[in-house]
């Protein structure tokens, strides 16, 4: 299922004490397509993302390509390199414990009622959907590389 559409439009240029600053290389937008992020991004959204990939931690919200297709897909990071995901009776379990809360993505994560588990290379990430029970991720497709991320949520705009 396409998650995003890459928005084409033309981009502003800034003017700060007749400094030229360009936003769209290091910056991309794209308009939401799809519901697997609902509610915190629903489809028509509009939002910007950031190319610059040095702080990509658990919460953070990516948009990649998956190795079986170009589309863009945007889902939120919840497992990083080199740590164990399990699910457990449908508890998502990360180094086997269960997270209580983080301040950017609600834990402990209810995952259907299924037993699946991952171990995480140096370059690999876990990716789920906000919409967890109508997401196609990590579950399905697996896990994706540092290589395969495009770009980092930084804001919603509408």
């Amino acid at each position: 299922m396409l998650s995003f559409k890459k928005f084409n439009g033309s981009f502003i240029i800034f003017r700060n004490n007749g400094v030229e600053l360009r936003f769209y290389k290091a910056f991309d937008f794209y308009k939401v397509v799809g519901h697997s992020m609902d509610p915190f991004l629903r489809e028509g959204a509009l939002v910007l993302c950031s190319k610059n990939l040095d702080s990509i931690n658990r919460g953070s919200v990516v948009i990649f390509n998956t190795e079986s297709d170009t589309t863009a897909h945007i889902k939120r990071i919840i497992g990083l390199p080199n740590e164990k995901l399990e699910i457990v009776d449908g508890i998502l379990q990360i180094d086997e414990r269960v997270h209580e809360l983080d301040a950017s993505f609600k834990f402990p994560l209810t995952i259907f009622n299924e037993n699946k588990q991952w171990e995480l290379a140096k370059d690999q990430y876990f990716v789920i959907g906000d919409n967890i029970r109508h997401s196609t991720d990590s579950r399905s497709y697996g896990l994706i590389k540092k290589s395969q991320i495009l770009s980092k949520l930084i804001c919603k705009i509408w």
